[in-house]
């Protein structure tokens, strides 16, 4: 869930204002054919060995490509994890963005954002990725901030979500409850990957009546219907 600082703040993205866009450029558009295979490759260690797997001998063996290339496309370990989470990210927030407001979007936008979230809980897998590499990025003052960066364009995605062209007043208060909704998916996604036994759908259903309850709320009393692809 790290996204590219430069690309994150979009114009139109911002909470009940236009149709949000991707806040990560797709970095595998500018790859060569090598550093592709390359970044493949690490995706493959990763999700198989983790992130103490994850060294340029083991990325080297996958892909067949020589050290130096790794070295040359993407620089320290660093560079590759910026670029492999911005890849992975990049494809995730793309279909998020697609299933909102693309032409095959309908129905109410707040069901559609939180069974999107409700689905990434149960994705374990992709949750493990994201997990192992927490601490690291956490230590790393560049993918913090770029971890923060992306973390900013969930609430925002959320509030507009929630909001639908709403006063800016109003718009602060959806974005806190986005914020309150990011939360609510990654700690669900923990318990779920902890025990799959765990009911995360009666959790959703909760969370949705009371998200609906507080929009009640900030709307006056009035249901507001708002379409996802609107």
């Amino acid at each position: 869930m790290i996204g590219r600082v430069a690309t994150t703040r979009q114009p139109d993205g911002a909470a009940g204002s236009g149709r949000p866009r991707s806040p990560v450029a797709d970095p595998a558009a500018a790859l060569s054919p090598t550093a592709k295979r390359i970044l493949e490759a690490a995706h493959r260690v990763l999700s198989r060995d983790g992130l103490p797997g994850l060294t340029l001998d083991a990325i080297s063996a996958e892909s067949g490509a020589n050290k130096s290339l790794i070295a040359y496309y993407f620089g320290s370990k660093g560079g590759l994890v910026a670029a492999l989470i911005d890849w992975v990210d990049h494809d995730d927030t793309a279909r998020l963005i697609g299933a909102l407001t693309g032409e095959g979007a309908a129905g109410d936008a707040v069901t559609t954002l939180l069974d999107i979230e409700r689905q990434g809980s149960k994705a374990v897998a992709a949750g493990q990725l994201f997990f192992d590499l927490l601490p690291y990025v956490l230590r790393d003052d560049a993918l913090r901030a770029r971890l923060g960066e992306l973390y900013r364009w969930y609430r925002e995605l959320d509030g507009w979500a929630f909001s639908k062209g709403a006063g800016e007043e109003r718009d602060r208060r959806l974005e806190q409850l986005g914020a309150l909704t990011v939360a609510v998916c990654d700690g669900l996604t923990i318990q779920y990957a902890a025990d799959p036994s765990f009911d995360v759908d009666a959790v959703y259903d909760l969370w949705e009546h009371m998200v609906r309850a507080l929009l009640r709320d900030l709307h006056g009393g009035r249901a507001e219907p708002a379409e996802a692809g609107s």
